[in-house]
This record gives structure tokens, sequence and C-alpha cells, in this order.
């Protein structure tokens, strides 16, 4: 039994071609110079970025003042042209995150949106997750503007 939280969605403007923006965003492996929450990245099946590719990340959480690491494993399971779903494990829960790369010439429309599911009850953790989740992903947004700025 899992237990399903309310999805997150969040957008930012980044100053760059859509098609370089998605390229970098879609390429799993670039996690740790947008995401600050991701120190490493390994390639653990395929070669590149194509449906089916799964990766490990080493990533840090902050939560109510504690660190929480772990391991995650994250499958690509959807590709096409600007948009990437990955579906993200790790010992706590199963997210889906979808990110869409929209626009014109020089500017483009990122839009990133998580759900969850727990593995546990989640307690208060589940009014708790759509707060924190929104936070990560407003930063990794930002921290990618910033990166094409």
């Amino acid at each position: 039994m899992t237990f399903p939280v309310r999805a997150v969605t969040v957008e930012t403007a980044v100053a760059g071609d859509p098609d370089e923006v998605f390229a970098f965003v879609s390429d799993t492996r670039n996690d740790p110079i947008w995401c600050p929450n991701v120190s490493s990245v390994e390639q653990v099946q395929g070669d590149g970025v194509h449906v089916g590719s799964r990766f490990r990340f080493h990533q840090t959480v902050q939560a109510r003042g504690r660190s929480l690491e772990s391991d995650v494993d994250v499958a690509v399971v959807e590709l096409g042209e600007g948009r990437i779903v990955w579906e993200v494990e790790d010992r706590f829960q199963t997210r889906v995150i979808s990110l869409t790369v929209a626009g014109d010439h020089g500017e483009s429309l990122v839009t990133q949106t998580t759900s969850a599911s727990f593995k546990r009850k989640p307690g208060l953790a589940r009014w708790a997750y759509p707060v924190m989740a929104r936070r990560v992903l407003r930063d990794q947004l930002r921290r990618l503007a910033e990166h094409f700025g």
C-alpha cells in the first residue's frame, strides 16, 4: 500500500533557447549543476538519456533541521520533444517528475511537476511534503535560470 500526496507544479522563465535548455535539463547527469540536493549522479543502465535509462543519485535533503542523505534510483520513463518524465524511488517514497520546456528563440518556460507516494503512512508529511517540494523545485529552477543567465 502506498500513500499519495498532492502534486506540486512550479515554473520559471529561463533566458535560453528551448532546445538548448531542454537538452541540458533532460540529461540527468547535469542535475548536480542545477539541483542543489543532488551531489552526484551515476548512470547504471543504458548509454545516455533515453527511455529505460537508469541513474543513481546521491542526495542530501534538509528536513526538520536535519540532513537526510540517501541514494535515489531514477528511471527515464518518457522522453519526447520538450518533455521528459522520470520515476524516482528512494527508501521513503516514489515520485513521478515531469519537466517540460516550451518557448521560442531566446526564452524558455520550464515547468516541473512532482507527485509522490509514500511507502509508509506519512502523518504530517502529507501536508508538509507539498510545501517542501515547492521550495526545492523553486530553488532548482532558480539555479537553472542562473545557469543560463
